[in-house]
């Protein structure tokens, strides 16, 4: 019951996060698939992309919105097993100690597991996401052809999640479908959740006797640990954004070889700063939850 109780917690909080800052994953995802051979946007920079994205499309359609219900309903589920699980799968795995208190591989090693696992299961929901991020803009509203985005003078194929779901399961199938890019989806959900939680429930240890349980502990912690987590994890994001509409692993090499080591760091500024944002928001959420519902703080 307590699992339950975690996990419940832990679903909504990363839901709300995610769905209020899904602006800075837009333009992420739209800076890391930009092909600076046919720029679409006149600035290729966080700043440069999102002002345009608003001057063509607006806010709340440009950057607010595409790919909004895939989030939320990845959130939700992802969410309540890579931090749900985290502390029951921390604390058994200390267990094997003799009993002392969870040590820093045993963090890394809970997050990893949890992250990899909610991964696995909601990876179909990311490549939907990812794709009608990547895909948003304004249409031609005779003919369905975008006159904006990265997809400019194309025809649109991806509106709402249930026929995205569809679309892609009809033309691309499951493996290279919606379980496209499936291994560098769980390496990298492995290594963000690793990091970020390892790192947080840490740095909260570290402050314990200077500063007292509560919001403003987990607020600090959670923009520190979700800097370190993004950090870590961007070359991984970038692969796994490039491969998720459509690249195979040998075109990713491609790319990588004619734009250097620094495109895995495209888009860094906007993943950093919503990573940040988002720990922010959310830890101090899932926190709160599980104090309602009875379950002790990570």
């Amino acid at each position: 019951m307590s699992i339950a109780r975690e996990m419940a917690a832990a679903g909504p909080g990363c839901a709300v996060a995610n769905g209020l800052l899904n602006g800075f994953e837009t333009t992420k995802v739209k800076l890391q698939l930009h092909n600076p051979t046919q720029p679409v946007y006149r600035s290729a920079t966080t700043i440069g992309v999102m002002t345009q994205i608003i001057q063509e499309e607006g806010i709340v359609r440009g950057l607010l919105t595409p790919g909004l219900s895939a989030s939320l309903t990845r959130s939700m589920l992802y969410g309540a097993y890579r931090i749900g699980l985290y502390s029951t799968t921390r604390d058994w795995l200390s267990s094997f100690s003799n009993g002392t208190d969870p040590t820093l591989m045993h963090r890394m090693a809970s997050g990893m597991f949890t992250g990899g696992l909610g991964a696995m299961l909601t990876c179909p929901l990311d490549v939907v996401r990812t794709r009608m991020q990547a895909e948003a803009g304004n249409t031609c509203a005779q003919n369905r052809v975008y006159t904006t985005g990265l997809r400019k003078g194309n025809e649109v194929r991806y509106r709402t999640l249930v026929r995205t779901i569809v679309h892609i399961a009809q033309h691309d199938g499951l493996a290279n479908g919606l379980y496209r890019g499936a291994s560098v989806t769980i390496v990298r959900a492995s290594v963000l959740n690793g990091a970020q939680l390892a790192s947080y429930d840490t740095l909260k240890r570290s402050f314990d006797g200077s500063m007292e349980e509560g919001p403003v502990l987990h607020v600090v912690c959670a923009l520190f640990s979700g800097i370190i987590a993004q950090t870590v994890a961007m070359p991984i994001d970038t692969i796994k954004s490039s491969m998720m509409v459509g690249n195979r692993l040998q075109d990713v090499g491609e790319i990588l070889k004619r734009r250097g080591p620094l495109w895995l760091y495209r888009g860094y500024l906007p993943a950093c700063t919503g990573q940040g944002l988002i720990m922010v928001l959310q830890m101090p959420l899932v926190e709160q939850f599980r104090r309602l519902l009875g379950v002790s703080a990570i």
